[in-house]
């Protein structure tokens, strides 16, 4: 299942360049800073411990302002990366202002893509939130052997059904993640079925 779904995620990224332009006219995009999300980085990694939290967009972003800043406070702390795919999010994340923090577009999953962006930053924990599942970024952390946590993690029932028709690909990416932590029961209980290992509800 890998192999088709990067064979999909290719025809994407061969596509993309139309995607974006086409986005950009309708201001879904920024027009300066879309090269991030094929690993133009416009922000520097600094020397030090690097924790990388990754958000959909707006709402998921507000989720865990209380826990970038508590993470700011954190002297083994050097850098924490916020990554989201909407410019939306782009935008209210320049609203706070953080010392440690910075943000960048989430990169196209592509295998190559996934690998080089994580070669660059080499964070030291991974941190997705409520339903941010990209395969191919899972399973080259898992590789790279750097911790993943799934916060807030949201499936509905919608979804559940979706992954059961792939169950074995499901379980091979849900595998990979180290923790677990559900905003509610019927996630936890997806998760498990899914072949999630560690779940705190």
């Amino acid at each position: 299942m890998i192999i088709i779904y990067r064979i999909c995620i290719n025809i994407i990224l061969i596509l993309s360049p139309f995607i974006i332009l086409f986005r950009i006219l309708n201001k879904k995009e920024n027009s300066k800073r879309f090269l991030e999300k094929y690993c133009f980085f416009s922000k520097k990694k600094i020397r030090g411990n690097l924790i990388w939290i990754h958000v959909a967009s707006v709402g998921e972003l507000m989720s865990v302002i209380p826990l970038i800043n508590k993470l700011e406070k954190s002297k083994k702390i050097k850098q924490i990366l916020i990554t989201s795919t909407t410019v939306s999010s782009s935008k209210i994340f320049n609203n706070f202002k953080f010392k440690k923090c910075i943000h960048q577009f989430f990169p196209i999953d592509n295998n190559y893509l996934t690998k080089k962006f994580l070669k660059y930053w080499e964070p030291k924990l991974a941190i997705f939130v409520e339903s941010e599942i990209w395969p191919n970024m899972l399973l080259n952390l898992k590789h790279k052997n750097i911790p993943i946590i799934l916060l807030n993690g949201r499936i509905t029932e919608k979804s559940y059904k979706r992954w059961l028709i792939f169950s074995n690909f499901a379980k091979t990416l849900f595998k990979s993640i180290d923790l677990c932590l559900t905003s509610n029961r019927e996630t936890k209980n997806y998760l498990k079925k899914l072949g999630a290992k560690k779940i705190k509800y």
